[in-house]
This record gives C-alpha cells, structure tokens and sequence, in this order.
C-alpha cells in the first residue's frame, strides 16, 4: 500500500492517468470520507486525512464517486479545476449567493 502523503509528490499528470470522462458519472450516495475510501481502495493508497489532500472531482460534480473522475489533489490543483471549469467561486462570491448582495455588503463592513 502506497503512503497517501507519497503519492501526492507525484506530478498532477501520474495522478490522473487513471481519469476517464468519457464514463459517465456515478452517483452513489456517501460523502467525501467515503469517496476518499473508494478512491484510495482502487489507487492502493492509504486514506488522507485533514486538508493537505483533497478529493478532486474532475467532472466536476461533487456527487460523482466514479473512481475514474476522482483524483487525490492539492488545495491549488482543486482551485486550478474549478477555475478551468468555470465553477470557482471566491468568498465574495459565497456570500452574495449566501445572503444577497445588500446582505453580503453588511456582513463585508467592519464597523
């Protein structure tokens, strides 16, 4: 079994050679505790815990837990996805959707 923290030093390329999207998605249920567990069963990897590694959708749909559309990521990869998918938002952008944008310009003020 491959140490998740080892695995994430291999390139961003090594790490998605097992993607294929033209499988559709499946939604199975679950979280993403459990989706690491599916993902790092199929990768032989150990499970990664805290926020160092993260469960990346390449479909882009947070439901999916098709093992093909998952990768193990870093913070910046996850952001550089969303960004490539149109599907990023800031915390601006959090919280207009949130709360409206009169709301979100009171909770902005720091009187």
């Amino acid at each position: 079994m491959i140490n998740i923290y080892e695995y994430i030093k291999e390139t961003q390329f090594i790490r998605q050679l097992h993607i294929n999207l033209s499988e559709p998605c499946k939604e199975i249920g679950g979280n993403s505790t459990v989706h690491k567990g599916i993902l790092a069963t199929y990768l032989n990897t150990t499970i990664p815990k805290g926020y160092a590694v993260l469960l990346c959708h390449k479909c882009n749909n947070s439901k999916c837990s098709n093992v093909k559309h998952l990768y193990f990521g870093t913070p910046k990869e996850n952001v550089e996805d969303s960004k490539h998918a149109g599907t990023w938002k800031n915390a601006w952008d959090y919280k207009v959707a949130k709360y409206g944008y009169q709301e979100a310009c009171k909770r902005n003020s720091y009187k």
